[in-house]
């Protein structure tokens, strides 16, 4: 059983593709926190335990390592006890939401499901369960002004400059604005999954080009294709007509 009043210091990352220093970029979050709750003195010692979270809502697989020390090179047996170690909990959401007896009205599931929903009137049909969840909380207020930024930031990280979402405070604002410019907001989703299809079809084909050059593709080297933009993928591929060796393909101005 665990004690009671068990304080955790809960960090959540989204993602929406791979990344191959997750491991390093979390531990270096958590040695952050720390500071600075403790610098403001909203904890002491003992600390609390830390429960890294990575939220990942791509369609490409995760291929990064799980543990710091999966980012480590070979390690001498006298410097092993040395090392950092820090493991994150991986939630792949697209994997979750093809189980069977997902809750419908877990506020976890519907996020996930409005995450990967890309038809209007089904994400609004979501937004109207939410929005029902949240009246039944206790921190009901809170928690409907959190749930709004969050979603707000989910859609504008894809969204163009020009093309900013109207500023709202509340998820019945957020219905509202939705059904007065669904074209808007829907255009939010259909780009992201433009952009990710596109890009996962560009690693699909540089992988198989640089196969067919050199080789067996080392795994650090599919890691790296993988996590890469669009645009980077088209520069690669450049490069690789006139690679002599495969570091060439991932040389600057190559």
């Amino acid at each position: 059983m665990p004690p009671q009043g068990l304080c955790i210091l809960l960090l959540l990352e989204p993602q929406s593709q791979s990344d191959t220093t997750m491991a390093l970029r979390l531990i270096s979050y958590a040695g952050l926190s720390y500071q600075t709750l403790l610098n403001s003195k909203l904890i002491g010692l003992p600390l609390p335990p830390v429960l890294p979270v990575v939220l990942y809502s791509g369609r490409r697989r995760w291929r990064a390592p799980l543990d710091i020390s999966g980012l480590l090179g070979d390690v001498p047996e006298d410097l092993r006890h040395y090392q950092p170690r820090m493991r994150y909990l991986l939630v792949h959401e697209r994997e979750l939401l093809k189980a069977a007896g997902l809750p419908d009205r877990n506020l976890a599931v519907l996020l996930f499901r409005m995450g990967s929903s890309q038809d209007i009137e089904c994400w609004r049909g979501l937004l109207h369960t939410l929005i029902q969840v949240v009246r039944e909380q206790p921190e009901h207020e809170e928690l409907n002004r959190s749930l709004t930024i969050w979603l707000l930031h989910m859609a504008q990280r894809s969204a163009p400059p020009e093309e900013a979402l109207p500023p709202v405070n509340t998820l019945q604002e957020l219905d509202m604005m939705t059904a007065e410019k669904p074209g808007l907001w829907a255009r939010q989703w259909l780009r992201e999954g433009r952009r990710e299809g596109r890009a996962e079809g560009l690693a699909d084909l540089l992988l198989n080009m640089i196969q067919r050059r050199f080789g067996p593709v080392p795994d650090d080297v599919t890691q790296r294709i993988r996590a890469a933009q669009a645009s980077q993928l088209e520069t690669w591929s450049l490069n690789l007509l006139d690679a002599a060796v495969l570091d060439d393909v991932f040389r600057p101005g190559q």
